[in-house]
């Protein structure tokens, strides 16, 4: 039996948390996961819970990850005793459990990429960020190790790969690995949702001015989000329920805080907003929602999320500000028929495009490559 070790920045159940369960849950019998998560984050969260139904081993271990929120100067001296501490754990871990091929879930957990060339073991990096959009002192580096270290790399969108700059990188569009009813009856008020983290790159301030824009024009709907802030920045949720207050939408907006099954999130949602300001390296929410039989807007931002809608048959994009964002909504708030139409398309274009089998498909043979 072959061994793939994980190695992954986080224990929640967002993007690359998903992607990484549906690539456990979908190894053959002739191979086991041992999944490596931080020491540093509260454990058991619900990927790692999950990941222990599927029958994978879960460790938690100290290791450097790369938090944009950490990397000061002054952090500098702990950061690199927390990288050579990591490479030798999981290196220990590679023997230990004798391991066969290493896979780096995202370029936040560098210790793994290290611990396998130091093991001669195979590596395969999968890049779930946009690294074009990230502070040069941290995507330069990045990129240098992306293009340097042996073994694979593989990008979540083609403009991840653009942003990574290597030929070696391949992509592997995520799919949608939960699955959704797909039938529906629309809701009267319409319900707008989001579905995601709270935090200002997700456009939670201008989608709740969006609201306030469309309320005062007289459209009746409702609002939900659903999802928490990041685990660095708790106070952000309570500060998005003020600012809802504010603009007087909280009586028809509603916070629901984080979802773990994100299919009972979609069936209670109509049209799902998709407001990221900042480049998406994919938007897997966006492709959930198509299956789930959501009319879709979706932000123009010049990410991976560009690459998934074709514009005004399945789905609306839009800009950033609250404007173009309210105008959007505006257009199937009024128009049920457009809101179905969208969405039947949607879902037939989702199924073509987004299908588990592939995606596992392509990783089971970039892993046969790569130990060849």
């Amino acid at each position: 039996m072959k061994t793939i070790l994980f190695v992954h920045s986080s224990d929640e159940m967002y993007g690359s948390d998903r992607c990484l369960l549906a690539i456990v849950r979908g190894l053959p019998a002739s191979r086991r996961a041992v999944v490596v998560l931080p020491a540093d984050i509260p454990h058991p969260g619900p990927l790692s819970r999950e990941l222990t139904i599927a029958g994978a081993t879960v460790l938690h271990r100290r290791m450097l990850v790369l938090r944009r929120n950490e990397l000061t100067p002054r952090a500098i001296p702990r950061l690199l005793v927390a990288f050579a501490l990591g490479v030798w754990t999981l290196a220990r871990v590679i023997r230990r459990e004798r391991v066969t091929l290493v896979h780096s879930n995202t370029v936040a957990v560098i210790c793994g990429a290290f611990a396998a060339l130091v093991t001669r073991r195979p590596h395969l990096w999968h890049v779930h960020e946009f690294l074009g959009d990230e502070p040069i002192i941290f995507r330069v580096p990045l990129r240098l190790l992306l293009r340097f270290i042996p073994g694979a790399v593989v990008a979540n969108s083609r403009a991840t790969a653009r942003a990574i700059g290597s030929r070696k990188t391949r992509v592997i569009h995520n799919a949608v690995f939960t699955t959704m009813t797909g039938s529906r009856n629309q809701s009267n008020p319409p319900t707008v949702g989001i579905v995601g983290r709270l935090s200002p790159r997700k456009g939670i301030s201008e989608a709740l001015h969006a609201a306030a824009l469309l309320r005062s024009s007289g459209l009746d709907f409702r609002l939900v989000l659903h999802g928490g802030p990041p685990s660095s920045q708790p106070r952000l949720g309570a500060g998005y329920e003020e600012l809802a207050a504010s603009l007087g939408i909280d009586s028809f907006t509603c916070f629901a805080g984080e979802c773990e099954d994100p299919s009972a999130a979609y069936e209670d949602i109509d049209i799902l907003l998709v407001p990221s300001q900042r480049p998406e390296p994919f938007g897997l929410a966006i492709i959930e929602g198509m299956a789930a039989g959501c009319a879709v807007v979706v932000i123009h931002n010049g990410g991976g999320s560009d690459e998934l809608l074709d514009d005004s048959v399945t789905g609306l994009y839009c800009g950033r500000d609250p404007a173009s964002i309210a105008s959007a909504l505006q257009r199937l708030l009024l128009d049920s028929g457009l809101r179905s139409q969208l969405a039947h398309n949607a879902q037939n274009a989702v199924h073509e495009r987004f299908s588990p089998d592939r995606y596992l498909a392509q990783f089971l043979q970039t892993y046969s490559e790569l130990e060849a």
